[in-house]
């Protein structure tokens, strides 16, 4: 049995809708929409605001909870499902051959072979100012199929993005769980779920791309600008500096087990 591919999508987001279906189509994907929970939709109004009343919901945008409970539902799906793993993938992503070769070798028995307790992101940590400082290992590797991912040993903490992840049906349990005791966090709290031992480790490999965001192009960033109004840039020299630093660890925990 393939891996099963929900791609999360706001039902009017049809320009996307309509690009995503023919990448996939192109490459020959099988693939689900699962039709994301719309903040702008007035029957979604009470299902967020009950959100709000648990967990950090009272410190989150009505977009980041309606991401949330897209997550959360998909969770659901998987659940209920005969599949044991599921790609995760939001509609804004631009995938390639790489990501046909590896769904096509995570075949059965190689599912059975991965560790269901690891969170395995597929890509979508380029081009956030945190990337530069994440410690990939070199040698700490996991295979799925025909991909390599390699462990993330520093800053963990700075991973972030829903936007492209492989997830076992035993972790989606677990989260949903989370969910009833802990109640509402945002959607990648990842350091969140490792701290309650649901994460065990993270596997890295930026095989798919998702663009800058702006709020041009991304629902919640816009939402967010408008709450909280335009960020400070950081000067040129301090700039400098801190990339220097950042590729400096880079490259010290790239060769650490």
């Amino acid at each position: 049995m393939k891996v099963l591919i929900y791609i999360v999508s706001l039902l009017r987001d049809t320009e996307r809708r309509e690009k995503i279906t023919s990448d996939f189509s192109k490459l020959g994907i099988d693939f689900h929409f699962f039709d994301a929970i719309d903040a702008k939709e007035p029957k979604n109004k009470i299902l967020i605001e009950q959100a709000r009343l648990s967990g950090v919901g009272h410190n989150m945008t009505d977009g980041e909870i309606a991401c949330t409970l897209s997550h959360q539902f998909i969770y659901q799906d998987l659940i209920s499902s005969s599949n044991d793993w599921i790609i995760i993938l939001e509609d804004d992503v631009e995938i390639d051959n790489r990501f046909k070769e590896f769904w096509l070798s995570f075949n059965e028995n190689e599912q059975k072979r991965l560790p269901k307790d690891n969170l395995y992101l597929l890509g979508g940590q380029k081009g956030l100012h945190s990337y530069p400082v994440l410690g990939v290992s070199l040698f700490s590797v996991i295979k799925a199929g025909s991909l390599r991912l390699g462990r993330v040993n520093y800053n963990r903490d700075k991973l972030r993005r829903t936007c492209c992840y492989l997830m076992n049906k035993t972790m989606a349990k677990q989260l949903v769980e989370l969910t009833k005791s802990y109640g509402t966090y945002r959607a990648d709290s990842w350091q969140l779920m490792h701290q309650e031992k649901i994460i065990k480790e993270f596997y890295l490999n930026e095989i798919i791309f998702h663009p800058i965001v702006t709020p041009l192009n991304s629902h919640l960033e816009l939402e967010r600008s408008l709450i909280s109004g335009q960020k400070k840039t950081r000067g040129k020299v301090k700039g400098k500096m801190k990339l220097l630093r950042s590729w400096i660890r880079v490259i010290f925990f790239a060769f650490l087990k």
